[in-house]
Formats: C-alpha cells, structure tokens, sequence
C-alpha cells in the first residue's frame, strides 16, 4: 500500500514539474478561460499565466497569442472549447502537416511505384 502511494504521490508531482505554463501575449476578441471544465469562465486577459490544463473557449474571429517558455508565440485562433494543450497540439499537427509538403497519392504515383517494383498483374 505505501508502494502504491508513493508511486501516485511521485507521478503527480512529476505531472506538476513538467507541466507547461505560458504568458498571454494578446488577445483580440473574446476568449474565456476556467481552470477546469465544469469552472466558472473567466476573460482572458493580457499578462495572465494560463497552464496546460487550462480549458479555453475561443469565439469566432477571436485569437489569443501566447508565449512559451522558450520566448516562442503561438496564435490560436481556432473558435473552440478546449485545454491549452490540446489547441497547441492542434495548431502544431496543422502548421507540420501543412509544411511536409508530401500530397496525396495520384494513379500515376501508384503506377510508378509498382513500375519500381518491376512486376505488374494482368
């Protein structure tokens, strides 16, 4: 038992270590925050540390730039409810997706890729 309690006491001590906080750069519209999902919405407001863990709604034509720890911004705009983890997972999977420049695949890709492999059914 005292195992046990030590691991959970350990990984959420580890959780709160490695937890990312980030300072409000702007905001430009509405966007709310709350510290969970059931909490009271608060305004966004400059200056402010959100966590990762901090659930924000965003409304349309709204953004809110944020600064990490690195002194890196990062702009959502994304009208949604969601942690800040999440929306910067998101907006992180659209920018690299965006950027790999890789395409679908055409008939004529498939051709050549079965050419390359030097057999081809009748």
């Amino acid at each position: 038992m005292k195992k046990l309690l030590v691991l959970v006491v350990s990984l959420l001590a580890g959780a709160v270590l490695f937890a990312e906080s980030y300072s409000v750069k702007s905001v430009t519209g509405k966007a709310t925050y709350a510290e969970s999902e059931k909490g009271k919405q608060k305004p966004v407001t400059v200056g402010m540390t959100l966590s990762d863990d901090t659930v924000l709604t965003i409304s349309m034509n709204s953004k809110v730039v944020i600064t990490q720890a690195d002194g890196s911004d990062i702009t959502l705009r994304t009208p949604t409810k969601a942690t800040v983890s999440e929306l910067i997972d998101a907006k992180i999977g659209i920018a690299g997706g965006a950027k790999k420049g890789k395409g679908t695949a055409t008939a004529s890709s498939r051709a050549s890729d079965v050419m390359a492999e030097g057999s081809l059914d009748d």
